[in-house]
């Protein structure tokens, strides 16, 4: 398949933090775009787009099936992002977390399959490696240490099992995002880390020698496309880290770098064993294969802002 045959896409999620960027890319790139979102965050994010008629927009909870089939119709490709995002905020309502992330995704991969959708490509995360002292890529065995995490490892094994050679599946685990969206996350691990040091003065950080990836949001929506893109040989059945192998920090190494742009922040060291979360990832197979590489790296865009700043990057 080529990227000359798929034309119409369905984002789920299409007004959030990632999808209202990645919406608007797509459009400039003249696909057709449709979007099912339920808008819990409003729909600032892609008020351009509506008021100029440059996507269809569906307001609707994916959990409804009658909407999942209306959502798919003509539709050549899949990006679905829609979901309860991270650990605490699943932890809080766990039941829809589970009927959202995976109940609704199962149900969305069966669907698509029954209407003729020739690619799905799903949202995923690098926190599925759990707890790993070595570096980790896609090889590597999976450790779900969060209900966010279980919910997203079942709907991969689900949407893989289901390829066939006219169902393209392919599972995109994102690194930790950052970076300014038009629907603004500030519970994201970096964006959390800025606010706390300019309004608070502090940063307290639980696993000062954790590690987490980074990816910067423009570039997690530049993977998608990439997909979109690429043929079927590369993309069918197959997992790909979303990030760059570069941007893996300990939770210190983040904190200090955001403290030479806010110089008055002090750092509050919390040993903490609530999330023993901690992963190193290798985004090597993505750039061999797909020739995907992120451009907007953390050190060398926050760092332009901060002149004073004696850090080789």
């Amino acid at each position: 398949m080529t990227m000359n045959e798929l034309k119409s896409i369905l984002v789920t999620g299409g007004a959030g933090y990632i999808g209202s960027i990645l919406t608007h890319k797509l459009v400039e790139l003249g696909y057709n775009v449709r979007i099912i979102d339920s808008l819990i965050y409003g729909k600032d994010g892609i008020s351009d787009l509506i008021s100029k008629n440059s996507v269809e927009l569906i307001e609707k909870d994916i959990r409804d099936e009658k909407t999942l089939n209306d959502a798919v119709k003509e539709i050549d490709c899949v990006i679905h992002l829609a979901a309860i995002v991270g650990d605490p905020l699943c932890k809080k309502i766990p039941i829809a977390a589970k009927q959202i992330n995976e109940d609704a995704t199962k149900k969305l991969v069966t669907i698509s399959k029954e209407h003729g959708v020739k690619r799905f490509i799903f949202a995923s995360t690098c926190s599925n490696y759990g707890s790993a002292s070595n570096t980790v890529d896609e090889n590597s065995p999976i450790q779900s240490l969060s209900l966010y995490s279980a919910t997203k490892v079942n709907s991969e094994n689900f949407i893989l099992n289901a390829k066939n050679s006219s169902f393209e599946p392919c599972i995109l685990r994102f690194a930790t995002a950052h970076g300014l969206s038009p629907r603004m996350r500030f519970d994201l691990l970096l964006q959390e880390f800025l606010r706390d040091a300019i309004l608070d003065k502090k940063i307290r950080i639980y696993g000062p020698n954790f590690w987490r990836p980074l990816a910067h949001v423009d570039d997690i929506s530049n993977a998608c496309i990439a997909v979109i893109k690429s043929p079927s040989d590369i993309i069918s059945g197959e997992i790909y880290n979303v990030g760059h192998t570069r941007e893996n920090y300990t939770k210190k190494m983040l904190a200090e770098i955001i403290q030479e742009f806010v110089p008055s922040t002090k750092i509050e060291i919390i040993e903490s064993k609530k999330d023993l979360r901690t992963y190193k990832v290798s985004f090597d197979k993505i750039k061999n294969n797909l020739k995907f590489i992120s451009k907007k790296l953390f050190e060398i865009v926050f760092l332009a802002f901060s002149p004073k700043s004696k850090r080789v990057v």
